[in-house]
């Protein structure tokens, strides 16, 4: 509408667009106030998202040292028993040894007595 337009008409007209103008701005100022909160929301959202995969990666980490502790722990028992094992065999080699000298010496004894 031009400036000519508008001096043709009357107050009654004049209030009535001047109401629904405000009535249009307060529209859009809702609108916009209800997108500012969406957007609010988003970030917020984004937010707690980011600091999930942030956690994530944390506890992967924690994860991959307690596993490397374990694959660690397991190899050291492993080692430990393979020379418990070596040892128990050494000590059980002797052992035969002697039960076959003292066989030995038991049966010359007897053979000689």
């Amino acid at each position: 509408m031009t400036e000519k337009d508008l001096r043709k008409l009357n107050r009654y007209q004049l209030l009535e667009m001047l109401i629904i103008q405000t009535e249009r701005a307060d529209d859009l100022q809702r609108q916009l106030e209800q997108a500012q909160e969406q957007l609010n929301a988003r970030e917020v959202q984004m937010t707690v998202i980011g600091s999930i995969a942030e956690a994530s990666l944390q506890l992967s980490g924690v994860f991959d040292a307690a596993q490397t502790a374990a694959d660690m722990y397991l190899s050291a028992a492993k080692d430990r028993a393979d020379a418990m094992e070596a040892e128990a065999a050494a000590i059980l080699e002797q052992a035969r040894r002697q039960a076959q000298e003292l066989l030995r010496a038991a049966r010359q004894n007897a053979g000689t007595s």
